[in-house]
């Protein structure tokens, strides 16, 4: 009896204990999902947190970008210089008054690929521009302040001189004064210190203030760059440039240049004179068809009518075709050439004296019959 009261006893324990056991377990599992609970929530709250900072830094940095409204008002200059970056022309923008912020315009510049055009020079601007609107005024050209000079083909340097000295506010004898100093004008030694012909005819923007040096230093350099494209010798610089201001001056029709070409050629390669009134005139500028005898008789190099060969430098500034005209002339037996119509600037060439005769009498005729006195070879 007693050993089965024990026994019994001894289950019942068991069975308790094993309820204990089963009751700290779940106690236990319930401690770690609160904490694991918890610790989530915090984690979340952290990382919560983080992301709204995160994202308020890019609103805060976004509503730094300061940029004004509107196409802006007032007057203002501003210069980009050559070489600036975006980051130098935002500055100056910003310096002038004419954007709120160096960002929004550097934003602008990087958001529109033709910002790598802007052209340095002086700008007209408004203060107070919206930074797309300052980037699309350096864009456009005709907001540039810009001195503009077009120089024509086959004048002489006292037309050139007159043209730069209104270009830069100088005069006529300040700009001859300043083309003495051929070294610093970058005039190749090979000129001699002539600078005729040298001046390469052609349309040139300048900033404002630009200086008469500065002008003609320009205009030789764009005629070393001529020659050098047609692959000139350095040699040859002086005789080329010489008979490309006859052609300039002789010719009236681009066809006919690479043809006036081998007259002269042509007679230089047979000791021939070139005998022609446009050196003449050189010498002593006149109106007119022809030339007087008292002016072929002029003693000097420079005419055609006294010497054998080429005058001793240009007669003009000639432009690129008569350039290339020079460089590459037609193949002919020609000697002789004539204008016989100087409207439409038809021109006639012979081989034999007799013909170039007959030619010249059809234009003593076209000039009776149209009475006029413009000037021809």
């Amino acid at each position: 009896m007693t050993d089965l009261f024990e026994a019994e006893a001894t289950t019942t324990t068991s069975l308790d204990l094993r309820r204990l056991q089963r009751q700290k377990r779940r106690a236990a599992r319930r401690r770690v999902t609160l904490i694991t609970t918890a610790v989530g929530l915090v984690l979340f709250a952290v990382g919560a947190s983080l992301a709204w900072n995160f994202m308020q830094g890019f609103e805060t940095t976004s509503s730094e970008i300061a940029d004004f409204e509107g196409p802006g008002q007032g007057n203002v200059q501003v210069i980009v210089e050559p070489n600036d970056t975006g980051a130098d022309i935002a500055s100056t923008l910003y310096d002038a008054g004419v954007v709120a912020s160096k960002q929004a315009f550097i934003i602008e510049a990087n958001d529109n690929p033709d910002s790598a055009s802007i052209t340095p020079g002086y700008y007209f601007m408004h203060k107070e521009m919206k930074a797309e609107y300052a980037l699309l005024a350096l864009l456009d050209p005709a907001n540039r302040d810009v001195r503009s000079i077009t120089v024509p083909e086959g004048k002489t340097l006292d037309y050139y001189f007159q043209a730069i000295a209104n270009l830069t506010g100088t005069t006529k004898e300040e700009v001859a004064a300043a083309a003495e100093n051929t070294e610093a004008l970058g005039l190749p030694a090979g000129a001699d210190g002539n600078l005729e012909g040298w001046l390469f005819p052609a349309k040139y923007d300048f900033n404002p203030g630009v200086t008469p040096q500065e002008v003609m230093t320009k205009m030789v350099a764009q005629t070393v760059k001529m020659l050098d494209k047609y692959d000139v010798e350095e040699a040859d610089r002086e005789k080329i440039l010489t008979v490309a201001s006859l052609i300039e001056r002789e010719a009236k029709l681009a066809e006919d240049r690479p043809v006036i070409a081998s007259v002269i050629y042509n007679r230089l390669d047979i000791d021939m004179k070139l005998e022609f009134d446009s050196t003449v005139k050189y010498l002593s500028p006149s109106e007119g068809v022809f030339t007087s005898d008292d002016e072929r008789a002029i003693d000097s190099p420079y005419n055609t009518y006294k010497y054998t060969g080429l005058p001793p430098g240009p007669i003009a500034g000639p432009g690129e075709s008569s350039i290339k005209a020079a460089v590459q002339p037609a193949e002919t037996d020609y000697l002789f050439f004539v204008t016989v119509n100087l409207t439409t600037g038809e021109t006639k060439y012979a081989s034999e004296y007799s013909d170039h005769l007959k030619n010249v009498e059809e234009l003593r005729s076209w000039v009776a019959e149209n009475q006029t006195s413009d000037s021809s070879s």
